[in-house]
Order: structure tokens, then sequence, then C-alpha cells
């Protein structure tokens, strides 16, 4: 069973367990999240590194299947479903927000109370969110790269928080061609990381080897050639 298969069978059981046992309060659902991630043996999505808040960063997975696959917050109460996922609420809105917005001062004249509450840890978030939805099948590639475009030019502040995000999906990108076969050297890694970049149009954000390789064992299932022979070429 590949990785991203284990992901939604753990939210879909993480969801089952929450509408049989009434679940109403966040941290009890991270709970429940990481219990069921933890049977399968499966992370939530993540990149190469994990943080000490990395259940409640993927509530946004929860809340995505949930309302984009199992269409579950019809069936909840809104009440609930708002002290739940009042986070992610707020994010699906400024990413509505963002896409209408042509520069960071305009979005600013439109609500400036978002801009006084937007940071690097809600911008990371944002593109966590908008990353999923594209990781689970919601929206496809053009979609996403336009929005990771948008981000970039609208949200200036927060530029460096983005180029680090770039960085992590074009190791994703170029882990789903090694998957696939279309990568058989350090060559054509580097080929495709310029690829892959060129067409995100964001700056500085080429990861190294190193990088990928993490990142893409999250995802993939790499053959262990492919990554010995990428290792060594990396020395």
């Amino acid at each position: 069973m590949n990785l991203k298969r284990k992901r939604v069978i753990a939210l879909v059981n993480a969801w089952s367990r929450i509408v049989k046992e009434n679940i109403t309060s966040r941290e009890q659902v991270k709970e429940v999240l990481q219990r069921c991630y933890e049977e399968l043996d499966v992370e939530p999505i993540r990149g190469s590194s994990s943080s000490p808040d990395l259940y409640d960063k993927d509530i946004v997975s929860l809340y995505i299947v949930g309302k984009w696959g199992l269409g579950i917050d019809k069936d909840l109460s809104r009440e609930i479903f708002k002290n739940i996922f009042n986070l992610e609420i707020v994010i699906e809105k400024i990413v509505d927000k963002i896409q209408k917005s042509s520069s960071y001062e305009e979005l600013c004249k439109e609500d400036s109370k978002l801009c006084e509450s937007l940071d690097d840890k809600l911008v990371a978030r944002i593109l966590r969110y908008m990353f999923t939805l594209y990781y689970f099948g919601f929206i496809d590639r053009t979609i996403f790269a336009q929005f990771m475009r948008k981000a970039y030019l609208v949200l200036k502040p927060m530029e460096d928080t983005i180029k680090r995000f770039a960085k992590f999906v074009i190791a994703y990108e170029v882990g789903k061609k090694m998957v696939e076969n279309e990568i058989k050297s350090k060559i054509e890694l580097n080929m495709e990381k310029n690829a892959v970049a060129l067409d995100l149009g964001i700056p500085n954000a080429l990861p190294s080897i190193g990088y990928i390789l993490e990142v893409t064992k999250h995802f993939f299932e790499i053959p262990q050639n492919l990554t010995n022979s990428l290792k060594s070429e990396h020395r």
C-alpha cells in the first residue's frame, strides 16, 4: 500500500472515530489523528524534518478530506465544525482574498486586520493547505502552481517562507518523477529540478540532492539502488 493511500485511510478512520465518539475539541481530534496515523505506521504530510506541532498542522488534511472528499461538514453541526476547524476555515477565506489581490498593499487595504495577523507561521499553513488540496487530488498542479506564484507576488513580506515552501514543492515534484522511473542519474535530477523551478516561477528555491532525497522518502517508495546511486554521486 502506498503512502498516500495509507494517509487517506488514516484520515477516514479518524473521521469515523470523531463522529462515533462525538468528539468536539481540537485537542481530542489531534489525539485521534495521531493514533490513526500510528496504527498504519505512516506520518502526516511533512518536509525533511518533523515538528512538535505536526499533528496540529495536519488537521488541515482532516479538514480537506472531510469537507472536500466526504462531505462531513454537512453532517456535523456548524458550531462543532467551527470549534474544531476554526483555523482552517480562516485559512480558506485568506486563500480567497490572496487570489483576489494583486499586491500586499491591496490585500491590506481590503482587510487591515488580516495583515496584522499574517506572519510566517500562518503563511506556511496557508501554503500547506493548498499543497494538501493538490496532494490529495482536489486541485490540479496548474491551480496549485498559480497560487504559489500569486502568494509570492502578493505576500512579499513573507517571501522567504514562500521560497522555503517552494523548495519543498520542487523536491516533491522531482520525487514523483523518480518513482515514475524518469530520473536515473544526477544529471537528469538536476535537469528536472530546474525545469520544475522554472515552471513554478519562484527564484532561489532550488533544493539540494540530499534535501530532495529526504523529502521524497516521506511521499514515495524510491528504489534503493536509485537512492544509493544519487547519494554516491552527491558525495
